[in-house]
């Protein structure tokens, strides 16, 4: 675990000397109205020979679906993730494996009125695994207090007014209030396309952004002109800008494990969540969530699980993603108690806004308290990946 423990505690650094670096931050914004939607597919694979008994490789594809919709009383998320793996081992005899699994998860967290934060909650989900007879769905409720602000648009306009400086278009200070402003037009951009179409909104989206930087006083000669306007286009439309978002939430409540992968049914469990997510300027972002849940069986076993992440723009081509997810899984009645720990760290290099080269380090651990079974040690691997963007 050393290895992973030296890799965590350079992540952690790094968070400490992310500086923000504009006057305001992006924890400044705080319309709740919000709606953002992407997709991706990732393909990675590698492959070793030589010093072994045969040719060994791993190939994995990952999909992803996020749709997020946020306003002052009600928030859905709709979150998708699908994983197929084909990999063989080095030693004779070792044959192809393949496992698929997927799983789609649902919240609506419903806010009692407008000025607190006090929601009540309802979840849904849904698994596959390929080596399981039955699907696993379990449905739950509950009360929650928090709330998470997406801040993209506010990093967009941080990002364009950057540039629209680099190129001397714009030259005086920029007030809070335009800031968030500029932010809310940003966040626009679906009702414009709904109200002039397709192939017409951008012109009146970047009109709009234009009139607030005129009435500011800070656009050199009084306007964006044909430069300025390539130049917004550009970082709205083909540089890569991740999601960026603040705040705190913590939900609580019963499920019901209507059916689970080996066919029980009926079990009844109890949920606790807490999610926490910090902007570091515009450029790096945390995102750290805690779960608990216990299903109340006739053996009732514990499941605690934390994923974290932190990724930050090197430059406007390259992120570097870093992730940890830790599990701890205490069994019913008879079984191991195990803990698996997985670490990655991800260079991606996007080509053009939706396709991207990765390349990741990642290490493993799976501790069963099972001596001389093959996963004692940590598992290190190395793949090279394409990423593809479909929203």
């Amino acid at each position: 675990m050393k290895n992973t423990n030296h890799l965590a505690i350079a992540i952690a650094a790094t968070l400490a000397t992310s500086l923000p670096a504009s006057a305001i931050e992006l924890t400044d914004y705080l319309d709740p109205e919000s709606h953002w939607e992407e997709a991706f597919v990732l393909g990675q694979f590698n492959t070793k020979s030589g010093n072994q008994d045969q040719l060994s490789y791993n190939l994995n594809l990952d999909a992803n679906y996020l749709n997020n919709y946020s306003s002052l009383m009600r928030v859905w998320k709709i979150d998708l993730d699908g994983n197929s793996n084909v990999s063989r081992g080095p030693n004779d005899g070792d044959e192809s494996i393949n496992a698929t699994q997927a799983n789609i998860n649902g919240t609506v967290d419903n806010y009692f009125n407008e000025k607190d934060k006090t929601f009540w909650y309802g979840s849904a989900n849904l698994g596959y695994q390929d080596d399981k007879d039955d699907i696993y769905a379990k449905i739950g409720g509950g009360v929650g207090y928090g709330r998470v602000i997406n801040a993209t648009p506010l990093a967009k306009v941080l990002r364009f007014e950057e540039e629209l400086r680099e190129h001397g278009l714009i030259t005086g200070k920029i007030s809070e209030a335009t800031y968030i402003a500029l932010a809310r037009i940003v966040d626009k951009q679906q009702e414009f396309r709904s109200r002039y179409g397709d192939q017409e909104y951008k012109a009146y989206w970047f009109i709009a952004m234009e009139e607030l930087l005129r009435l500011e006083g800070v656009l050199k000669g009084g306007k964006l002109g044909a430069a300025g306007t390539l130049h917004m286009d550009r970082v709205m439309f083909d540089e890569p800008i991740s999601i960026r978002k603040h705040g705190w939430l913590v939900r609580g409540g019963v499920g019901l494990v209507v059916q689970d992968f080996n066919g029980n049914k009926g079990d009844p469990s109890l949920d606790i969540e807490f999610e926490y997510a910090k902007p570091y300027g515009y450029r790096g972002q945390f995102i750290n969530l805690l779960r608990y849940s216990a299903i109340l069986a006739d053996d009732t076993g514990h499941v605690v699980s934390n994923n974290m992440s932190y990724s930050y723009e090197l430059s406007d081509r390259i992120d570097w993603v870093n992730r940890w997810k830790i599990q701890y899984d205490k069994a019913g009645g008879s079984g191991n108690d195990t803990i698996t720990n997985n670490l990655s760290s991800t260079f991606r290099y996007y080509l053009t806004n939706i396709i991207s080269v990765d390349a990741t380090l990642a290490l493993n651990h799976f501790e069963d308290d099972i001596d001389n079974n093959g996963n004692d040690d940590v598992d290190v691997s190395t793949f090279l990946g394409v990423r593809y963007r479909l929203k």
